[in-house]
């Protein structure tokens, strides 16, 4: 198979983790954090560790804008067998990432009209999207960082 095929694909992903799914951590993060008004949420967000070995080099967002503009640097950047492998699953994070943050913004419109009467069902779908948001997010960092061999630094 041709990597030219898997490039944009993790280019997109990159991209994605690196300016929006930055954001997304954040945000889930506030909300998790432990607030008097939300003293009876046990929900909280634990940042876990890179299977990358202490010593690997960090992959910075300027780092990754320079790769890009140089596409032979990118392909010699990145771990091909990896790439290959991970392509079609680092899309489908992607997606379905985005998919849970629409989730979560329709359930946040509703929980700002209901306010202090916000159905219990809709605070746990808050819950469960900002979850799934975390947890697929982190998954994105983890299978990109295995392609490009460091440790992608997007805070």
């Amino acid at each position: 198979m041709e990597i030219n095929i898997f490039i944009p694909i993790i280019v997109e992903a990159t991209k994605f983790l690196f300016n929006e799914a930055g954001k997304l951590l954040d945000q889930v993060r506030k909300r998790s954090s432990p607030s008097p008004e939300s003293s009876n949420n046990n929900s909280t967000v634990v940042l876990s560790e890179s299977p990358l070995s202490k010593n690997a080099s960090f992959l910075t967002h300027q780092e990754f804008e320079a790769l890009e503009a140089n596409p032979d640097n990118l392909i010699a950047a990145i771990n091909i067998s990896q790439a290959k492998t991970n392509a079609y699953e680092i899309k489908s994070l992607v997606e379905q990432i985005q998919i849970h943050r629409k989730n979560l913004v329709d359930f946040e419109k509703t929980e700002a009209e209901f306010g202090s009467l916000t159905p219990q069902h809709i605070k746990r779908g808050i819950d469960r999207e900002s979850t799934a948001i975390y947890e697929k997010t982190t998954g994105l960092k983890t299978i990109l960082e295995q392609v490009y061999g460091r440790i992608i630094n997007n805070h």
